[in-house]
């Protein structure tokens, strides 16, 4: 009877073995999930991690099956949005160049590279090609399209309300400070929900990073970046997000923020102070701008919600 228990025992660890190799072997294509009509396979995931880890290289920290998950996730939010775009959009006629091009601009700038042929190299090491990001560019513009054709008209902004504030609180004042972020966006249910996020956001942050965790819990579109924002002057930031901020030092990240739908939590990565008076006219615009990205983002978010509802991801 023994005998027979440790047999079963030497079988199962052989088979959870043999299944993790199976994962990760290169040469061996697996169907891992169906998301609609889109299949994703163990290469497919496999590819995403690359990409993932091309536009943040912490993620090679992590053990495999930790990255595997992430990268699972990710791609499974990206089939998802292209299962939606390809009901209203013919993605093969979508012809704008320059707005690609100005993305990838963007991407490359993130990354310390300056032309495409340097980011070509770069993406090399991680066995990807500059048409692969352009087509994960292509999904991101296509759904972003979308968003705006049903929610562009819900946008509010209030410029006069924008502009006191401007005037009040002297924003645009010589000596303003300046932030270099990274964001972590989420959602929750309810307040038992949000405890249990918080704990394990916490927890993730302190095992294995601020940017790491982006990338595993962050819904924002950030989180394949790190949750990487950039600079933001604090004139751009709404008044309870600067009160936050202005309490912590380099390093340090906010408690979570209510914002919109969900909730955010801000890394303050640099921080310095700038000495140049700004017309309020380009603060107002500027602000315009954030509110209304801000709002497109919620926007974003509770339409990806709808969508996910509705669609049949079967795992085998």
């Amino acid at each position: 009877m023994i005998l027979k228990i440790f047999n079963k025992l030497i079988f199962l660890i052989l088979m959870i073995t043999v299944n993790l190799n199976f994962l990760y072997a290169s040469n061996t294509i697996k169907i891992v999930k169906k998301v609609n009509e889109e299949i994703v396979t163990n290469f497919d995931i496999k590819k995403e991690l690359d990409y993932l880890r091309a536009l943040n290289n912490n993620l090679d920290n992590l053990d495999k099956i930790e990255s595997y998950k992430i990268a699972e996730e990710s791609l499974t939010r990206e089939k998802i949005k292209y299962s939606e775009i390809i009901k209203f959009v013919d993605i093969e006629k979508f012809n704008n160049k320059e707005l690609i091009d100005k993305i990838m601009f963007n991407i490359m700038n993130g990354l310390n590279l300056t032309d495409k042929l340097e980011f070509e190299n770069y993406l090399n090491n991680y066995q990807l090609k500059i048409a692969d990001v352009e087509k994960k560019i292509l999904i991101e513009v296509l759904w972003n399209q979308l968003i705006a054709s049903r929610y562009s008209d819900k946008i509010n902004i209030n410029e006069n309300e924008l502009l006191k504030r401007i005037r009040t609180e002297n924003l645009n004042r010589k000596n303003i400070v300046e932030y270099d972020l990274s964001e972590i966006v989420f959602q929750a249910k309810n307040q038992d929900s949000l405890k249990s996020m918080i704990n394990q956001i916490n927890i993730s942050i302190s095992n294995i990073g601020f940017k790491n965790t982006a990338n595993k819990f962050s819904i924002a579109n950030t989180s394949k970046f790190g949750g990487k924002i950039g600079k933001i002057n604090e004139n751009q930031l709404s008044k309870k997000i600067s009160i936050e901020l202005e309490k912590l030092k380099i390093g340090e990240y906010t408690k979570p923020l209510k914002v919109g739908n969900g909730f955010l939590i801000l890394l303050i990565n640099n921080k310095k102070n700038i000495n140049r008076e700004v017309d309020e006219e380009i603060i107002l615009n500027n602000m315009i701008q954030s509110e209304k990205e801000k709002q497109f983002e919620s926007f974003s978010q509770i339409y990806f919600n709808k969508v996910k509802i509705n669609t049949n991801i079967n795992e085998f």
